[in-house]
């Protein structure tokens, strides 16, 4: 009878141990985190992805030029520094512009558009830090604009734009119809692949927040 209860005990024992081993050998899949990171199309994120309509979007391109090609050994000319300085500040214009309205009408468009020139304004940053531009003062609404042009074109807008929502939204559309200008003759003059690479996207951009205001004119 002893042996008997012996052979139990140590049958348990066995059994335990095998149900042990079965558990420590099955694989473990590590949970992946999801992220809460959101592209550009319309939202603050800083991800790559389009927006679903990339055509009529808000968002400042197509993707955010995180890796930018190699800068060239050659120092910066004249006219590619001022070109640099002068969209950083056009941007900031716009940013400015477009928080004025949106506070004087409360229209999503506005808003929208403003933060992706806050990613458009972090864009030509990068250019700036790249190539040692730090020093050279970059102006807003508030202070008063380094640009006697950008300046000019601040106190033209916000006075058209100020009038009524149709101007404000026309005054918009004009913003970006310049940048547009502005940015093919800055493209003009220059060969660097890295600065050429910011100044297409925020011409994407642009292009995408002309028809953003286009549609919201009903055209």
């Amino acid at each position: 009878m002893k042996m008997n209860s012996w052979y139990i005990l140590t049958g348990i024992i066995i059994m335990i141990i095998l149900a042990a081993v079965v558990v420590i050998s099955i694989p473990v899949t590590p949970v992946q985190n999801a992220g809460t990171g959101a592209g550009y199309g319309q939202g603050p994120g800083y991800g790559q992805a389009q927006s679903p309509d990339p055509g009529a979007g808000t968002g400042p391109g197509s993707y955010y030029p995180t890796l930018l090609p190699a800068p060239g050994s050659a120092s910066l000319s004249d006219i590619e520094i001022a070109g640099i300085l002068f969209m950083r500040e056009e941007e900031q214009m716009a940013h400015d512009l477009y928080i004025r309205w949106e506070g004087m009408t409360r229209m999503p468009v506005f808003s929208n558009i403003a933060e992706a020139e806050t990613m458009h304004m972090y864009e030509v940053q990068l250019l700036i830090d790249r190539y040692g531009l730090q020093g050279e003062r970059i102006g807003n609404a508030s202070a008063g604009y380094t640009s006697p042009v950008i300046q000019s074109l601040y106190d033209s807008f916000s006075v058209q734009g100020d009038s009524s929502l149709t101007s404000a939204l026309e005054s918009g559309l004009a913003v970006e119809e310049r940048d547009i200008a502005d940015l093919d003759l800055a493209m003009g003059n220059t060969t660097r692949p890295d600065i050429l690479q910011v100044y297409a996207n925020l011409r994407q951009g642009s292009e995408n927040h002309r028809r953003g205001f286009l549609r919201a004119l009903g055209r």
